[in-house]
């Protein structure tokens, strides 16, 4: 790709398989030069250990080889977002122990480039304490069959989690973003169709560089906005077979896709 591109990395779960079309019209709204993007994403992707979703198994962020991976630095600072940290809880870890997790994810991007450019997700703590009973069994049936996990626990550890998160913020200069109560429906933890543009342009308007330039968008230069399919991930095990993409996924001379 050409030598102004710019390095993207985004880390996070089911938000951004579900709103990956959102999430690259709002990317390229913002971003005029051309894009590297390195995604570690997944239904129910773990930062820690490796999570299944059916009948495949992706490794946990600290796990893949995003970190071999990594391209010589740009240029231009990278831009990095970190988000559904909480799929964790449903996993049993302790908020220590994902908020430790979190940090050696930062540190690693740090030593990849000290100038990146990090904004973490809140919990969607709202939403969560807004749960019934009932409710909350549902979609822990539906989105996380078989954990254990009761309604007082994950409002507990959510609520423990986040001021963890918070602390990390302030120590490690990220910026933290909440999610807006709004953005969610009978689900707790998806962004409703509706608000998925709206999410991640709140998101990636908290980098530093762009959020002048997404207040006064200059819609004459903006191009179509290219349209890559949700990329595979370089390392999936189904069916207990490792199944191995060849990365990037989807390359053009104004965008290129890498999912590990």
């Amino acid at each position: 790709m050409a030598a102004d591109s710019r390095h993207v990395l985004l880390f996070g779960a089911s938000n951004l398989v579900l709103g990956w079309q959102a999430l690259m019209r709002q990317l390229q709204q913002r971003l005029s030069q051309p894009l590297q993007l390195h995604a570690c994403l997944g239904m129910g992707r773990s930062y820690l250990r490796p999570s299944r979703c059916l009948q495949r198994v992706l490794p946990g962020v600290l796990e893949s080889r995003i970190w071999q991976n990594l391209p010589a630095p740009a240029a231009a600072p990278p831009l990095v977002l970190l988000t559904d940290v909480g799929n964790d809880i449903i996993y049993r870890y302790a908020p220590p122990d994902i908020q430790q997790a979190v940090g050696e994810t930062v540190q690693r991007i740090r030593s990849w480039d000290p100038r990146a450019d990090i904004v973490l997700t809140g919990l969607p703590l709202a939403a969560l304490n807004d749960l019934t009973p009932f409710r909350f069994l549902l979609a822990r049936r539906l989105l996380f069959q078989g954990s254990p996990l009761t309604l007082s626990e994950a409002c507990e550890q959510a609520s423990q989690l986040q001021h963890l998160l918070t602390v990390l913020a302030a120590d490690q200069g990220l910026r933290l973003v909440h999610p807006d109560r709004a953005w969610y429906g009978l689900d707790p933890i998806h962004y409703r169709r509706g608000f998925r543009d709206t999410a991640f342009a709140t998101y990636f308007d908290q980098w530093a560089e762009l959020g002048a330039a997404a207040a006064a968008p200059d819609v004459a230069m903006q191009k179509p906005s290219l349209k890559p399919p949700l990329p595979v991930s370089a390392d999936v095990l189904r069916r207990g077979r490792l199944v191995v993409t060849p990365q990037p996924v989807f390359r053009t001379s104004r965008l290129q896709v890498s999912a590990w």
